[in-house]
């Protein structure tokens, strides 16, 4: 009867599916696995050393600047390769050592002291004058041309009754720019002063004591807390202003309408009597050549004194670009 039991037990072991029993899976008494996401140190609530990429001083398995606590250290900032050290920016200057000028904004510059009149050479008055031995500017003609001619030229015209003069029409010229550009130095529109502390390293929390910025060299990101403000200075430019600077002839130039044409019958031109003179007031126009008393006289000289004045301008025609840039983080 015992062998009989045992062999249906046998039997029915032998038929049984053991896959279906565990769904395919299989079996471990190894235990749970392990999380090798778990730092398996006893954290404290110690400061990490942010300036050692090794260390892990409050045990977080995240050591230097991959701990949370190294996040507002300057030796961890984004910018860190372009970090000075720390600094504050006055208005005025100060007494600290080793004081930095640094600027913001070029000024806009004139041009009028750099183009001024003394850059224009010399206008002229290009013309000539004739004087005739007969009325109606008939007969012979000597013609007396300026330039050469300057002040008192003198002419020799026949003895007549009733000379004559024809002044032509004068052109101004001249005031031409002896610089076409001239080069003035860059002027800021005002000057702050740096003092830093180079070099300088730390918890923010520490550095905010007793300075108002981070420093770095050119263009940097400014950390997400404290010294969050953001400013750009400049410590110099590359290169000069330039004007470029043109001159013209002022309106009158070359007037004759107020006695700078004069004949005389002295050969130096003399004023006094009994030398006889007369204003040429006119171009264009055939004259009677005759003294303040309306008497006819001889010419011997020309008197000459027509000017061209210039004037000048210059306007900017290109402008440096601030260079030395630094980047103030302040809080």
């Amino acid at each position: 009867m015992k062998k009989l039991t045992l062999m249906f037990l046998l039997t029915a072991v032998g038929c049984w599916d053991f896959d279906s029993l565990t769904n395919g899976q299989i079996l471990s008494d190894a235990g749970v696995p392990l999380d090798f996401t778990v730092c398996p140190k006893m954290p404290n609530s110690l400061q990490e050393d942010c300036l050692n990429p090794d260390a892990d001083v409050n045990n977080n398995c995240l050591p230097g600047c991959a701990d949370p606590t190294c996040s507002t250290h300057s030796n961890c900032l984004a910018s860190k390769a372009s970090y000075r050290g720390t600094g504050t920016a006055r208005a005025t200057m100060t007494s600290c050592t080793g004081e930095t000028v640094i600027h913001q904004n070029l000024a806009t510059q004139s041009c009028t002291a750099a183009c001024g009149v003394s850059n224009c050479n010399s206008g002229t008055c290009t013309g000539g004058i004739t004087l005739f031995d007969q009325a109606a500017c008939a007969g012979a003609g000597v013609k007396v041309n300026f330039p050469p001619a300057q002040a008192c030229t003198a002419a020799t015209v026949a003895v007549s009754a009733a000379p004559s003069v024809r002044l032509d029409k004068f052109t101004a010229g001249g005031c031409t720019p002896k610089q076409a550009t001239v080069n003035i130095p860059p002027v800021w529109s005002g000057n702050n002063y740096l003092c830093e502390n180079k070099g300088q390293s730390g918890l923010f929390a520490d550095l905010v004591k007793s300075n108002d910025c981070l420093v770095f060299d050119g263009d940097a990101e400014c950390p997400a807390q404290t010294f969050v403000n953001k400013q750009t200075f400049y410590t110099t430019t590359t290169g000069m202003v330039s004007c470029a600077c043109s001159c013209a002839v002022a309106a009158g130039g070359c007037a004759t309408a107020a006695g700078q044409v004069r004949v005389s019958d002295s050969m130096t031109c003399l004023t006094a009597a009994p030398a006889k003179n007369m204003n040429v007031t006119v171009d264009s126009q055939c004259l009677a050549i005759q003294d303040a008393m309306l008497l006819p006289f001889t010419p011997r000289a020309v008197n000459f004194t027509a000017t061209a004045t210039c004037t000048a301008s210059g306007v900017v025609s290109a402008t440096p670009n601030p260079a030395g840039q630094l980047t103030l983080c302040c809080k």
